[in-house]
Parts: C-alpha cells; structure tokens; sequence
C-alpha cells in the first residue's frame, strides 16, 4: 500500500499526463445534445430518443410534473413533458437524469462509494432545486433557470469518478475508504474541470464543478454555484467551517437567499420531495 502523499504524487502525476481514464457521457445525452444542436430536429424526434431509455424517460415525467418545473396539469407522456419544457430544458433534464448512469459498479469495493455519490448528487439537486422554486416564488433569482441547476447539481462531483476508478483497478494503492475520501475531496474539484471541458459543457456549469466546494471563491452575483454550494452545506454533504447560521448568513448577505424562513415554504418541502422522488423510483438496482 502507497503512503498518501504517494499516491497524491502518482494521481497528480497520471492527471497531468492525461493517463487516467476520464468518464464518457452517456450515449443517450450525447444523443440528445446532437439532436436539441440539429436545426430541423423537432420535438416528437427529442421525445423519440429519449424514449429509447425507459428509465430517463420516467425521470423525465416525473421531473415536468414536479413543482420545480412548473408541472400543475400533469402529463404522463414523454411528448408531452418534452412539449411543456422545450428543446433547452429537455436536453439539460436529460442530461441531468442520464449523469446517474455514470455512478454505478458490479465491483463491491466501489459500488458504496459510487452509491454515496449518487445520492448526494439527488440530496443537493432536490435542495437547490427548492430553494430556487421558493425563490422564484418570492420573485427572485428570475436569471437562474431551474434546468441548469439540476445538470449543474447532477455533475458537481463529476471528478470523482475517475478516483473511484483509480481505486478500482488499483486497488492495492489505497489503504482504506477514508483514504479515498481525502483523495477525492482533494482532486475532484481539477478533475471535474477537466471532465466538462472535455464533454464541452458550458463555462457556468464548469465554473460550478471547479469552485463550489472552494468558499475563497465568489462570482460577483448570484450564481447556479452558489446554489449548488448552499445546497452541499445546507444537507451535510460539504463540511462547515463555521456555525450553519454563519454560513447561510453569508448567504443571505450576497442575496442568493432571501431569509432562512424560505425553508419552511410549502414550495421548498414540495420541490424537494418531488425531486428526490424523480430520482429514486428510477434508481438503479442494488448490487
């Protein structure tokens, strides 16, 4: 087993020189980012492609009917959740909701962790997404759009994956879980940088996957960053450094949220709960 500076050096040394394997974006969100780019692609052909993956297209449903996307008549049709969220916000839901396909293992070693990914990604989606809804409700935040937030939520620990990979096929290299943990916590932030830039994703969601779990860095206004961040410190899955009434202070200053009182919104409880259920009835089955 490597010490950990060790096997720092050797990761920092194989990330430099482009010889660790970084994740590939799932074949249905490549294809349906082609399609929303092809200006005669409709609709019905989006609706078509996303309908090939029973389990997207559930998600899908479910997510336009959820109050974070404004589904008051319901539909139970992919024509028609795609026709009430347009080409744009279909493709990012998509994308979003095909991210969980990366985070899944048959090897015991990682499924675990691969697991605890997953679920933190659906934790911090639901959250930020209930705090823009109540937000947006209050007449706030109108610039930030609830679709990119989910994919930005859906990819924030994108990074990872390569590390859980690294411990997969070397597991000999990593003494424990924890070393894992401290290994990711470390290198995930470069790395999804790298995966994003590689999957030519925009520079906002970049932006989001390089510095949210970073508090020394602030965008000059409100940001899908500081949403995914308040939402990775508000459910446990990034460590505070103050108390959580400092923190959400800080918040507030900045204007990204309105009053701690917005937690206690009907709208808050309902998005959150709806999109955590999007998520885990389409879940992928236990190792």
């Amino acid at each position: 087993m490597a010490s950990e500076r060790a096997l720092l050096v050797q990761l920092v040394n194989k990330i430099n020189s482009g010889r660790i394997v970084l994740p590939t974006l799932p074949e249905v969100a490549i294809a349906v980012r082609e399609l929303s780019q092809q200006d005669d692609s409709t609709l019905s052909d989006l609706a078509n492609e996303i309908s090939k993956d029973p389990g997207l297209a559930a998600t899908l449903i479910s997510l336009a009917n959820s109050a974070a996307f404004g589904g008051l008549v319901k539909t139970n049709s992919v024509i028609g959740a795609v026709t009430r969220l347009g080409l744009e916000k279909s493709r990012d839901l998509a994308s979003a909701s095909a991210m969980h396909q990366l985070f899944y293992s048959e090897q015991n070693m990682t499924w675990d962790k691969l697991e605890e990914l997953r679920l933190a990604n659906i934790d911090v989606a639901s959250c930020a997404l209930a705090i823009l809804a109540s937000e947006h409700q209050l007449g706030r935040l109108a610039n930030l759009s609830a679709d990119v937030l989910l994919l930005a939520c859906q990819v924030h620990n994108i990074g990872a994956l390569p590390l859980v990979d690294q411990a997969e096929k070397h597991p000999h290299l990593f003494n424990d879980k924890a070393q894992l943990d401290r290994i990711i916590e470390l290198l995930q932030a470069p790395l999804g940088k790298t995966v994003l830039n590689q999957w030519h994703f925009p520079a906002e969601l970049v932006e989001s996957t390089r510095y949210w779990a970073d508090l020394s860095y602030q965008t000059p206004e409100p940001s899908y960053l500081d949403l995914v961040r308040l939402a990775a410190l508000y459910t446990g899955h990034m460590r505070l450094t103050d108390s959580l009434s400092s923190v959400l202070d800080m918040f507030i200053r900045k204007g990204v949220l309105s009053s701690v009182d917005l937690f206690g919104m009907e709208t808050y409880f309902l998005t959150y709960n709806e999109v955590q259920q999007s998520f885990h009835s389409s879940a992928v089955p236990a190792n």
